[in-house]
């Protein structure tokens, strides 16, 4: 009888995931470096309008045929990705994503399965009602930027509270986050960490297309009428927006890809203690832990 030829390893599975996950970090923080400053020169000069100095120095605004924001000259382009404190908020911004996307896939450091009410990854659980709490400040910001543009009284209530901004959008923040994550917690299904995040991610990313597919209208609302876009509450919406689905997006392509390369892992050990089921595959339990090792 022939025998058959080992199969050959793709190079996914010959890679070592940290690897993988590295490139794909620096990947990512590259492409949203560059993107950033994209969108925020560009927006810098208001949609709509045209700035017209006038021979006192006077700035006088008119309305422009352009609806898209304009497009930066290179020179001004290379100047903002070096400017110091460019680079320092966006190198912040960048680590920040990285770290909870870090924390986000940790669980899956090792092969198993989520415990009880997400016990084996409730840190990548509070990570997603973080997410979730950033896409209603989201909200929150549009609806208050839409606010200030068409209704003062509305946008004049909301200062008198006398809150500063960052304490307003904290407690906007916690406020999702605590509503969130108790719901992650409780019912989240047990499984394979690798599949139960991946489904996470994929919900959060959905949500996030959702939300701004929501907020486009109201931010092409306040492009009408705003003379300061890059300032505008849809725009910084839009901007969280864009945040969490990057945070979204490196777990939802990383994790479908571990879990593939796990499967033939799952096939012949415990996915709760990791014993090697190696002469018991019939066994209706793991000798190990005691624990069902099939469904």
């Amino acid at each position: 009888m022939e025998r058959r030829k080992p199969r050959k390893r793709d190079w996914i599975s010959r890679t070592p995931k940290w690897v993988l996950l590295g490139v794909f970090w620096l990947a990512q923080g590259f492409v949203l470096y560059l993107v950033q400053a994209f969108l925020y020169i560009s927006q810098s000069d208001v949609e709509g309008f045209e700035t017209v100095t006038l021979p006192d120095g006077s700035i006088s605004g008119s309305k422009s045929h352009s609806m898209l924001g304009s497009w930066p000259s290179m020179e001004d382009y290379t100047r903002l990705l070096t400017a110091s404190e460019f680079v320092v908020w966006m190198l912040g911004a960048i680590a920040a994503i990285t770290a909870a996307q870090a924390v986000f896939v940790w669980p899956v450091r090792r092969p198993g399965a989520m415990g009880p009410r997400g016990r084996s990854a409730r840190a990548s659980l509070c990570v997603g009602g973080l997410a979730v709490g950033a896409l209603v400040v989201a909200v929150a910001m549009a609806l208050y930027g839409v606010a200030e543009e068409y209704d003062h009284a509305a946008a004049d209530a909301v200062e008198d509270f006398g809150l500063p901004l960052w304490a307003v959008v904290a407690v906007i923040a916690g406020f999702g986050w605590a509503v969130a994550t108790p719901l992650l917690v409780a019912f989240v299904r047990p499984g394979q960490r690798e599949t139960v995040l991946a489904r996470l991610s994929r919900r959060l990313l959905m949500g996030t297309v959702v939300e701004v597919a929501l907020l486009i209208p109201l931010d092409v609302m306040v492009r009408r009428k705003t003379s300061c876009y890059c300032w505008a509450g849809t725009y910084w919406g839009l901007t969280v927006c864009g945040a969490v689905g990057v945070f979204a997006l490196g777990p939802a392509v990383f994790l479908p890809l571990l879990a593939k390369r796990r499967r033939a892992w799952y096939a012949g050990h415990c996915g709760v203690c990791g014993y090697d089921m190696a002469g018991r595959m019939d066994a209706a339990r793991c000798p190990e832990c005691g624990t069902g090792w099939r469904d």
